[in-house]
């Protein structure tokens, strides 16, 4: 059968077709059940054997400790997921789920599009970047929110296809598999207070001031270790981990604490009083395996293009200026 017979016998499109048989697309259980009915066949007989637990794989390292809506996305034969963010919690999005994590196993939605590149960080454009690109297909943004040390740690487990890094220039920590690197922007972390409130480092190393802190193998973190130093230390100090910048910000202008480390952008962003500790360098790293997959050429097109960088400069925080291959 041609593509276009094809398409036309199982009501689906011929560049769905063309996408599926050239291994550009993964296509839902409902198209693949059509296409595997028309060639008078079984889906695994077309397709491969379905998905097993052994190939689903938790992007960032560890399953959901309960059962969770969940992202998927294919990279190689693995098909890598992350928890979406309890809906619960203020400012969480309404993402769409692309299944759910229940039972110890990924149970994936009829209309579920698995195609599409995976990027973790915490970078906050990473966001913005998935709302300008497809929903669906190849280009698709699933963007994972993950410290730097957790974001290189997947790459080199090839759970992800790309991960964005930030550090203090000629600091920033190394992957373990080839990559290609690219300048996205710089911008400062420091730690951020309500107008009007004391926030000290010496008030925080003394565990006077609550903080919104973030896990150990984020930079910003390591940041506010470093400034810590002379006044003792981190020892003693106060406050929950934040799940990222903007968390931590929402923290300090919730009023749940009383500094929070984070970066400019994200103070700016609450109206909050930054003072600055370390100027980092934003990197994005691509896994040189899939430096050709759409989902990175359409992300690389977008970061780049003058109206995303007047995007970010227009939040404040953000220095494009050198954006460019490193």
């Amino acid at each position: 059968m041609t593509q276009t017979e094809l398409a036309l016998a199982s009501q689906l499109s011929r560049p769905l077709i063309s996408a599926v048989e050239t291994g550009r697309h993964v296509p839902s259980v409902k198209a693949a059940l059509a296409i595997a009915e028309v060639l008078g066949t079984t889906v695994e007989e077309v397709f491969g054997e379905p998905d097993t637990v052994e190939n689903q794989v938790p992007a960032l390292g560890n399953p959901p400790a309960a059962d969770a809506p969940i992202v998927a996305v294919r990279v190689g034969d693995l098909l890598s997921y992350h928890p979406l963010p309890d809906r619960g919690v203020a400012g969480a999005s309404w993402d769409r789920a692309d299944g759910l994590y229940r039972n110890g196993r990924v149970e994936l939605f009829e209309d579920a599009d698995t195609s599409g590149f995976a990027v973790a960080g915490c970078e906050p454009a990473l966001g913005l970047a998935a709302s300008l690109l497809p929903g669906t297909g190849p280009q698709r943004l699933v963007a994972i929110p993950a410290s730097t040390a957790a974001a290189i740690d997947a790459l080199n487990g090839g759970r992800i296809h790309a991960a964005v890094v930030h550090g203090r220039p000629g600091h920033l920590r190394r992957n373990a598999r080839p990559v290609r690197r690219y300048h996205l922007a710089g911008w400062k972390v420091g730690l951020a207070s309500r107008v009007g409130l004391p926030s000290g480092l010496e008030q925080v190393a003394r565990g006077k001031l609550k903080a919104a802190q973030r896990d150990a193998g984020a930079e910003s973190q390591r940041a506010l270790d470093r400034a810590l130093a002379p006044y003792g230390g981190a020892a003693l100090l106060k406050g929950s981990p934040a799940t990222g910048h903007l968390d931590a910000a929402r923290r300090v202008a919730d009023g749940l604490v009383d500094v929070g480390v984070t970066m400019e952008a994200a103070a700016l962003v609450y109206g909050l009083v930054f003072a600055p500790l370390e100027d980092h360098q934003v990197e994005l790293r691509i896994a040189e395996e899939w430096e050709d997959h759409p989902g990175a050429k359409a992300l690389l097109e977008l970061v780049f293009s003058g109206a995303f960088g007047r995007r970010l400069e227009a939040f404040g925080g953000y220095d494009v200026s050198q954006a460019g291959p490193a």
